[in-house]
Parts: C-alpha cells; structure tokens; sequence
C-alpha cells in the first residue's frame, strides 16, 4: 500500500461523522451568537478559529489520512 496523496479529517473516539455535523453546527451557532454582541472586534478567521475550539472542547481532532490506497501488485 503506497498512499498518494493525504487530507486531514475530524476524528473522535466516541462518535460518528453524523454527531460531527451536529457538534459543528452548534458550534458555528455559539459562535455566531458571540461574535454578533461585538461584530467589528472579529474577523473571519477568528470566526473559523473559535469553531475549531469549540469542536476540540467537545472532543474532535483532525486525524491524517489517506485519500486513496492502492493495492500494490505481489510478484509473480
């Protein structure tokens, strides 16, 4: 197996992608509520980092991993 190429995802021990989107969106939504008492102290990259906060607080890493694996052919 030689791995092409690679991307990063969310990974948690104890749930699944589903629950990722449910925590994201939560997150998004505290932010959001934050951010909008003083609107012109963030930026969007604050925005984003905040998130990736949040998500990490609720147990949510990102995990390397492969994008395609490829069989390597045994010799004949």
């Amino acid at each position: 197996m030689v791995p092409l190429s690679c991307t990063h995802k969310p990974y948690h021990p104890e749930k699944s992608d589903r629950e990722w989107t449910i925590d994201h969106e939560d997150c998004e939504k505290s932010v959001r509520d934050e951010i909008r008492d003083e609107p012109y102290a963030y930026d969007n990259f604050d925005e984003m980092r905040m998130i990736n906060q949040c998500m990490q607080k609720k147990g949510w890493v990102w995990k390397r991993t492969d994008w395609w694996k490829f069989k390597k052919d045994e010799p004949e």
